[in-house]
């Protein structure tokens, strides 16, 4: 738990330069490759190596020092790390039980998300297909809401087979999915969403820039 947090200290300091790439993607396949990373897995054990994470799969891959893969579902995994090059950035995904948002459900399946930020309200972010199973949660919101034209690392080409969507990790540990961003925060929000408006207001911030968003709910975390 001390190595997760510092992980994350290390990330939320980073993240007004590291949220608009997210890994090399192939649009066909929606994977995220990254040239170095950690995978930690339930059982303690730590592996190193390339990472290739598989969106509608929800399966990481690593590749070994002999060349062979080794693949693992979010069942098997306490929480990965991937880091770009040059650049250095990292990117921290964890695994946690969801009920899909399906309402009314007992099931809640280990699911990879990445996290965003740290505090009772954590900022968590999701691919989904563009055209989801019934009763699946989608979005209005399409990559481009979130980040501006110009801004996807080398290699990456933008698709319309999946978009981001952003979800809230409540502190009794229930997933909520920000349908409108703007809506469904300054209901999070509740008797503070006043405050919050304010400090958006006077800081020019907007809903649609990842690294803004952050600092929203990082400022409804500090009072």
């Amino acid at each position: 738990m001390k190595t997760l947090k510092a992980i994350l200290g290390v990330l939320v300091a980073a993240v007004g330069v590291s949220l608009n790439a997210w890994g090399q993607q192939s649009a066909a396949l929606e994977m995220q490759q990254w040239p170095e990373g950690k995978v930690v897995l339930t059982d303690g054990s730590i592996i190193y190596g390339p990472l290739t994470l598989y969106q509608s799969k929800d399966v990481i891959n690593v590749q070994n020092e002999d060349g062979s893969i080794s693949a693992f579902s979010p069942v098997h995994v306490q929480y990965f790390v991937a880091q770009d090059q040059p650049s250095g950035r990292s990117y921290l995904f964890r695994t946690l039980p969801w009920d899909m948002g399906r309402t009314n459900s007992d099931f809640k399946k280990p699911t990879f998300f990445e996290q965003l930020n740290q505090g009772p309200l954590t900022l968590m972010r999701r691919e989904v297909p563009m055209n989801p199973e019934p009763n699946y949660p989608s979005s209005l919101y399409g990559r481009n809401s979130y980040a501006a034209p110009g801004s996807y690392p080398v290699g990456y080409a933008p698709t319309e087979q999946a978009q981001e969507v952003y979800y809230m990790l409540l502190p009794n540990g229930e997933i909520v999915a920000l349908h409108n961003v703007r809506r469904d925060l300054y209901k999070l929000f509740g008797k503070k969403a006043g405050k919050v408006k304010a400090y958006v207001k006077e800081h020019r911030l907007s809903f649609d820039r990842p690294y803004m968003l952050i600092a929203i709910v990082n400022y409804f975390n500090s009072l």
